[in-house]
């Protein structure tokens, strides 16, 4: 049973920290959220928002339940921030286009379309007519590859990724939750009763610490033991915009999307490079994603260019995000490592996290995720290859 006050310290405003304050102000814990820069500019925020299909109830894999639950708590979440904050996050079950020209790219996609049935997630083979017929845009592209194979997936959501974080900050501070920005944090310590974390304006001290810091989550503090078990992956995104949407839903080729906003801004994106810690876009990345983009629409030519922006992407050696306590560090826990899917994991991460935190037995189980596994052990420690 948690004590009659309880606080925990958030280490990271992106979507996964602000997503767990949210959620633990709601079960009576008081919330500290720390980030190193400003809200808005989190990785989260310049993130493409595409929430993929995904079925609960028939997921067996761990990734698809923390997908499947995250993708069920959705509509809810999205509701109650704008009860709350009133912004709509823009929360649109737009369906996805998934496209494949080339025989290896059917290949993946016949077999994503199997899988998709197993799970009971509608997935239709669709024809060039139809995807003109629905996408119109799209007419010049497929009449120069009229091989193209298509599968329309109704399921894929998108958000607008900047409205969501500014809704989760406000119904953050709505509930309570103390938000200190530009605030970086230098180590972490822990024992028994308590933890605290070390700013440069002295120690915070708190009945627990979540780092939730992202990319940079190893280098908090040598108390987590995983300073080389996430790598940051940059991904780059061209936005653009017109007078109105061009396109309906999602366009995906390969790892490549195409979507359109309310307003008439479109996404373009994205890569996937290990580059350490650098976050600049670079010229030939961007003009990669414009030609990629005017091929597919050629109305996009004529766009005018909104924003150029990149992220780092945080990396698993397996894959899987690291969801729970520390281990041997009784107050000190973390949520990171969730690569491409932190906007779409964070409803279910912060349930989960928060069901563990109150005694309570998550929806599902977090032993696939949890820190140890990546930990390094004595003097070994985890290399890219």
């Amino acid at each position: 049973m948690m004590p009659a006050t309880t606080t925990a310290t958030i280490v990271g405003g992106g979507a996964i920290g602000l997503s767990l304050a949210w959620e633990l102000s709601k079960r009576g814990i008081q919330s500290r959220v720390l980030e190193q820069r400003r809200i808005a500019e989190s990785t989260s925020t310049i993130a493409g928002g595409i929430l993929p299909p995904a079925n609960l109830d028939r997921a067996t894999d761990p990734l698809d339940q923390l997908r499947g639950l995250s993708h069920r708590l959705f509509p809810e979440w999205a509701e109650q921030l704008k009860q709350i904050t009133g912004i709509d996050i823009g929360l649109r079950r737009c369906g996805g286009w998934y496209l494949a020209s080339s025989a290896g790219e059917k290949a993946v996609m016949l077999g994503m379309s199997d899988y998709w049935s197993e799970m009971q997630i509608q997935c239709e083979r669709g024809t060039i007519d139809s995807l003109q017929a629905n996408e119109p845009a799209l007419a010049r592209w497929l009449s120069q590859h009229p091989d193209t194979q298509p599968w329309w997936v109704p399921d894929e959501y998108q958000i607008d990724s900047p409205l969501y974080i500014d809704a989760l900050h406000q119904a953050c501070l709505a509930a309570g939750v103390t938000v200190s920005q530009q605030t970086a944090v230098l180590d972490v310590r822990n024992d028994e009763t308590s933890a605290a974390v070390q700013t440069a304006e002295g120690w915070i001290d708190s009945d627990m610490v979540i780092v939730c810091g992202g990319s940079w989550t190893g280098l908090v503090s040598p108390e987590l033991r995983l300073t080389h078990s996430l790598i940051p992956i940059r991904g780059q995104i061209l936005v653009v915009k017109t007078e109105r949407p061009l396109l309906r839903s999602v366009i995906n080729i390969g790892n490549r999307y195409v979507l359109c906003r309310d307003d008439g801004r479109t996404l373009i994106g994205s890569c996937e490079e290990e580059v350490g810690f650098d976050k600049t876009t670079t010229d030939d990345m961007i003009e990669t994603l414009r030609r990629f983009a005017v091929d597919l629409v050629p109305e996009l030519a004529s766009a005018a260019t909104v924003q150029k922006c990149a992220g780092l992407r945080p990396l698993t050696f397996d894959g899987f995000p690291m969801i729970g306590r520390v281990p041997d560090q009784p107050c000190l826990y973390v949520a990171s490592g969730h690569y491409r899917s932190g906007i779409h994991f964070s409803p279910a991460t912060a349930v989960c996290l928060a069901d563990v935190i109150t005694g309570q037995t998550p929806t599902i189980d977090l032993q696939p995720f949890r820190v140890g596994k990546q930990q390094q052990k004595g003097s070994d420690t985890f290399k890219s290859t």
